[in-house]
């Protein structure tokens, strides 16, 4: 159990100093499939205790690193739980219903569950979002957990960033900006235009004096 527990720590305590995701929310998940991971790999495996940490710390990021938009940010307690519950049952399956044919294959089969398990993230992100960002929204069942501060939260109806919808007075502050661009792009090709009028005028009077010379 103790290099189980080193293993995880170091992870945890980063999950707290950046932008967190569900899944590094608890500590048990990650120390679970810690313990899978090692019961998979074979005890002589060189580096295998870096090789377990590499794909413990890519499970735990996989939501901050790929879905960081704000609608992406909250979901319901019992949806994180019936992923979680799915990523370990996919695990145990992995190491019950496949010998070990080596370790190419083997993170070939963990790459595959992580992209399995970002779409599962992706859907129930955007399913929870559209069932508490509706106009007639009802009370979801339990908590909501803010997957970045990994904090539960009573609010359980959103509107505003987390809905995707952008804050109205970023949305000014962005018409105002590409307003300006437009009339400083404007003044710069007329201006470009009058210059290139001035000198063509300019040229054809010049012309004119020395012929008549």
């Amino acid at each position: 159990m103790a290099p189980q527990f080193l293993l995880v720590f170091p992870l945890w305590l980063f999950s707290l100093q950046a932008v967190a995701g569900c899944l590094q929310c608890d500590r048990r998940f990650l120390d679970s499939v810690a313990t899978l991971l090692l019961e998979m790999l074979p005890a002589d495996l060189p580096d295998r205790d870096a090789l377990i940490q590499r794909h413990i710390q890519a499970f735990a990021d996989l939501h901050g690193t790929f879905l960081r938009k704000m609608h992406e940010r909250v979901l319901d307690v019992r949806g994180v739980m019936s992923i979680k519950s799915d990523v370990i049952s996919q695990l145990r399956d992995i190491k019950s219903s496949k010998t070990w044919k080596g370790v190419f294959l083997w993170q070939l089969s963990m790459y595959q569950l992580r992209v399995s398990l970002r779409r599962r993230l992706q859907q129930s992100l955007e399913k929870f979002a559209d069932l508490a960002c509706s106009e007639d929204c009802t009370v979801t069942e339990g908590p909501v957990l803010d997957c970045w501060t990994c904090l539960r939260i009573a609010t359980q109806c959103f509107d505003g960033e987390l809905c995707g919808v952008e804050d109205r007075r970023l949305a000014e502050y962005n018409e105002v900006v590409l307003y300006l661009f437009f009339v400083c792009e404007s003044v710069l090709v007329t201006s470009v235009v009058l210059v290139y009028w001035v000198c063509v005028k300019h040229k054809k009077q010049m012309l004119r004096k020395a012929l008549r010379l």
